[in-house]
């Protein structure tokens, strides 16, 4: 038999009879896969007789016509676990089928010998999986996909779901007792914080759904007994109102996309903006990047604030701020929150969140596995770069980390990255006014000459819209900006770092006049501002996956990130 090898049966008794003769057909790791023409479930097992026996007494599995199993004579418990979550994971995002597991393989990741020989192989069983016309879609735009990266399939690490189980029972125990309860969830970028909060909200909609099958080897986990208790919880509460409030437009409408789609309990209505929290009465609201929400401060829908603010008694719009109503409006809050990331003067302070928390019963957790970028090392690095203490450049970063002299160089290499990998995409900082800003078209912002950035007599146009930009057709030829790339994933980012942020040979300077986003800019002091741009320059260069390319408009600035970034050549790359 080869390593890997995937023979297809009919799910019946004569292919039961047919897999009990293969030699791996008992007491041996093997993945499966049973589906008829609409539904699919997705298994592992030590014993492919044994349990495909179950299966056929299974009443949700009896419907299916034919499965297939993967053999491998390298494949032991651990990678078949890994390969089972896998491919969960992937058909969630291909939505060919849908799901019969509704929970996402094992419960946690871990670490174990040559697994990376082992996830290597989940791209081969795609491969086959893809050209025998099982599968929509190729394995890399599926990866590409929000659907895959929002994916309520996601395995946690041993962190996120120990933060998902304590979030839980708190939960529980605070709705039992008629109690406010509130939990917050930091973490710097990448550390996988939206996902721990979808996962959260998957298995407090889906309890009473899930099954937990005593035959099946793995229903003895601290997850079941999780779901167990939800469910006793269920019954003498009842179901769980849950609004999961993403403050930013163009973010929102990616995840509300990705809950319509994913099913399985989860509907777009879910996503909802600060305000619509007064449309409903909740008893558990989810708050992603909570540091967004906003004060009576340079926003734009002004009329909305009052008018919230107005129901909750507050005469004055300043003496109140979303963190409060939501609050206020809600029996439990799960705030995700990182100050860092705070970008816009609208944003609330961090005095005004720690206010807001003052008289509630709250409890912290710090999420700190780096779970986007491939170095752990790199976020740190990026932070201590701009923050001005950084004191020698990091030699073993794992990270295509590159600086470079001419700025369409880089843009045309980010291009040339998204060829390869897909989503890739270029941004800068606020430091041009949008002239286009009105017009509908790229090529007409071309034709009348109305390009926004000007660098080294090279002309450009700023994100030609503000929802979901970075999916959008033209995004590769655009330049984004922070407001359009918070709160993404790409595989690689190119920055420019605009003429408004320099290096004065000690720290870094802020030149306001030429930054032109009032929105941040109004009422803000210079500091204030000074803090905002860094953090967007943060946020935006922790965006790729693979990599972040980076020009600086100041020859002072690109001098100084010149002793921490390694230069582009093109020989070399």
């Amino acid at each position: 038999m080869e390593k890997l090898l995937i023979k297809e049966y009919e799910f019946n008794e004569n292919g039961k009879r047919l897999v009990s003769l293969e030699k791996l057909g008992r007491d041996w790791p093997v993945v499966y896969l049973i589906n008829n023409e609409s539904d699919l479930y997705v298994g592992e097992t030590q014993n492919i007789t044994n349990r495909f026996e179950q299966h056929l007494k299974n009443s949700e599995r009896k419907k299916l016509k034919e499965i297939r199993v993967v053999f491998d004579k390298q494949f032991n418990k651990s990678a078949t676990l890994d390969i089972e979550q896998s491919l969960i994971q992937l058909f969630a995002a291909d939505n060919k089928y849908k799901l019969q597991n509704l929970n996402g393989g094992q419960s946690a990741k871990h670490n174990y010998y040559q697994r990376e020989t082992y996830v290597n192989k989940v791209e081969k069983i795609w491969n086959i999986i893809y050209s025998n016309g099982m599968a929509n879609s190729r394995i890399e735009d599926i990866k590409n996909s929000d659907l895959f990266k929002y994916s309520p399939y996601n395995t946690l690490t041993e962190e996120q779901n120990e933060i998902c189980r304590s979030i839980i029972y708190d939960i529980v125990d605070k709705l039992s007792n008629n109690k406010k309860g509130v939990s917050i969830i930091s973490g710097t970028v990448g550390t996988g914080k939206t996902i721990v909060l979808i996962n959260m909200i998957y298995k407090i909609i889906n309890a009473n759904k899930f099954e937990i099958d005593l035959t099946d080897e793995n229903s003895l986990t601290e997850n079941n007994q999780l779901i167990h208790d939800l469910q006793m919880f269920n019954k003498n509460y009842g179901k769980i109102k849950i609004g999961y409030v993403v403050p930013m437009t163009s973010i929102r409408k990616t995840i509300k996309t990705v809950f319509y789609k994913t099913k399985n309990g989860l509907e777009g209505k879910m996503v909802i903006s600060p305000y619509d929290v007064f449309k409903d009465d909740y008893d558990v609201v989810f708050v992603d990047e909570a540091h967004r929400l906003a004060q009576y401060k340079n926003i734009s829908n002004r009329g909305s604030f009052k008018s919230c603010a107005k129901e909750l008694g507050y005469d004055n719009p300043q003496d109140t701020n979303q963190l409060d109503m939501i609050i206020k409006k809600s029996k439990y809050c799960v705030l995700v929150y990182d100050k860092t990331q705070s970008v816009k003067g609208s944003d609330i302070t961090h005095e005004q969140f720690e206010k807001a928390l003052l008289d509630i019963d709250r409890n912290l957790y710090m999420l700190t596995s780096q779970m986007r970028c491939s170095s752990g090392e790199y976020v740190d690095y990026v932070t201590s770069i701009l923050n001005c203490t950084q004191s020698k450049k990091l030699e073993t970063i794992d990270y295509d980390f590159k600086i470079f002299d001419i700025a369409d160089e880089m843009i045309n290499l980010i291009k040339k990255k998204d060829k390869e990998f897909g989503l890739c995409r270029n941004a800068a900082g606020y430091s041009w006014k949008w002239k286009s800003k009105g017009i509908k078209s790229y090529n007409e912002v071309i034709k009348k000459g109305l390009e926004d950035i000007s660098i080294q007599g090279k002309k450009y146009v700023w994100n030609m819209t503000n929802s979901e930009f970075i999916l959008s057709d033209n995004a590769i030829n655009e330049i984004g900006c922070i407001h359009t790339l918070q709160g993404y994933d790409l595989n690689y980012v190119g920055v420019i770092f605009g003429e408004e942020i320099d290096y004065d040979g000690s720290k870094m300077v802020i030149n306001e006049k030429k930054f032109y986003d009032k929105y941040v800019k109004n009422g803000t002091s210079y500091e204030e501002l000074k803090k905002y741009i860094i953090n967007s320059y943060k946020v935006i260069m922790t965006r790729g996956i693979k990599g972040c390319y980076v020009y600086a408009c100041n020859e002072n600035l690109r001098k100084y990130l010149e002793k921490f970034i390694d230069k582009y050549e093109e020989n070399n790359g």
